[in-house]
């Protein structure tokens, strides 16, 4: 959203390309932090076709919580397209954008070439690339997962018959799926992490996915 914001106030002041340069650089790295966090350690889950919370313990111990929520969802959220018709406009942009994706290769799978037109590329950025798009969708259009009759659930229905525990100092922590009112005062009536539709989070699906 900031780049989208820096690109179009740079149309009247050249100043904020510099600004869409930084955003455009700081998406591409967040995107890829995400994805690799070092040691072989990733927010996705390439079994499970998923993206996961993680804990790190003071042992430094790793722990995927693999709770199938709105979090693994949330990443399709992240996705701007930059219309050659635009990006010609701010050469200084293109420019430094050409420069990184030539300097700086390992980090090219977030930046995809959607379309092709007379104007150029209408390129993607997007935290979820196309390989792992399908994946996400196949657990999102799932009645048995996320799609209800009223939308897409926070929580998935597959926790209902398999909730996730934790056990953490002697101390287990428990994720069920509740689809309407907490069953416990912990969540303060409607438990919105926990299984209800939450309309504002399906504006922002619908959006990104157009």
């Amino acid at each position: 959203n900031l780049l989208a914001m820096a690109m179009e106030l740079a149309h009247d002041n050249p100043v904020y390309e510099d600004l869409a340069s930084k955003f455009f650089e700081h998406f591409v790295r967040i995107a890829h932090a995400m994805n690799h966090m070092g040691g072989g350690e990733s927010l996705w889950d390439e079994d499970d076709g998923f993206y996961y919370d993680a804990l790190r313990l003071p042992d430094n111990t790793y722990h995927r919580l693999k709770v199938r929520s709105m979090v693994g969802l949330i990443p399709l959220f992240a996705v701007q397209t930059l219309e050659p018709e635009v990006v010609q406009k701010l050469p200084g942009f293109q420019r430094r954008m050409r420069w990184f994706m030539e300097n700086v290769p390992e980090l090219g799978r977030h930046i995809a070439s959607s379309q092709k037109s007379a104007a150029g590329d209408r390129l993607l950025l997007s935290v979820v690339d196309r390989e792992r798009l399908p994946r996400i969708l196949g657990y999102m259009l799932d009645e048995e997962e996320f799609l209800s009759p009223f939308g897409i659930r926070s929580l998935s229905r597959f926790h209902r018959a398999h909730p996730y525990t934790l056990s953490l100092n002697g101390n287990e922590h428990r994720v069920d799926y509740e689809p309407g009112e907490a069953t416990t005062p912990l969540f303060g009536g409607n438990s919105n992490w926990r299984g209800p539709v939450w309309f504002p989070l399906n504006f922002l699906i619908i959006e990104s996915l157009q």
